[in-house]
């Protein structure tokens, strides 16, 4: 079965600012900050970025479908995506992209081999107020998550 390149883009306006989210098939899209998802994990496993910063996944786990679900529900790559509806996924290669404008501690998992609370497939994103100094970021991690912070 062929499958065909596909863009889908949301904006909503929220109180904060407005928040973009991009699913990218088989394509790229210009970001901030990468997170790829491979071997059952993301990598880095924690990354921090300024507000207004765009980060971007990409799903690299050779056939392994997945999804990018903020634990508070902020964000979702794939709201309908389930071990039993593996074609709402994140499919291998495609790219979820997300703007974070709030400052604050966001922790997110995959709906297909995670939980939420850092279980399984599981990373965070920290954002910190634009112009703050910010960490260096590791070139890579082997974490398989990262416990949530409460």
């Amino acid at each position: 079965m062929m499958r065909t390149s596909t863009k889908v883009l949301w904006l909503a306006l929220l109180t904060t600012g407005v928040t973009t989210v991009l699913v990218v098939p088989h394509g790229g899209a210009a970001g901030g900050h990468d997170i790829t998802i491979a071997e059952g994990r993301f990598d880095p496993g924690e990354l921090t970025v300024e507000v207004g910063e765009e980060v971007t996944w990409t799903n690299k786990d050779d056939g392994k479908v997945h999804s990018v679900t903020a634990d508070d529900g902020s964000f979702d790559s794939s709201p309908e995506c389930s071990n039993a509806n593996p074609g709402k996924c994140l499919d291998d290669r495609h790219q979820f992209v997300h703007v974070f404008t709030a400052e604050g501690r966001f922790p997110y998992y995959s709906k297909t081999s995670g939980a939420p609370g850092g279980q399984g497939t599981a990373a965070v994103v920290v954002v910190v107020p634009a112009g703050s100094p910010v960490p260096d970021q590791p070139a890579s991690t082997t974490t398989t998550g990262t416990p949530a912070a409460h």
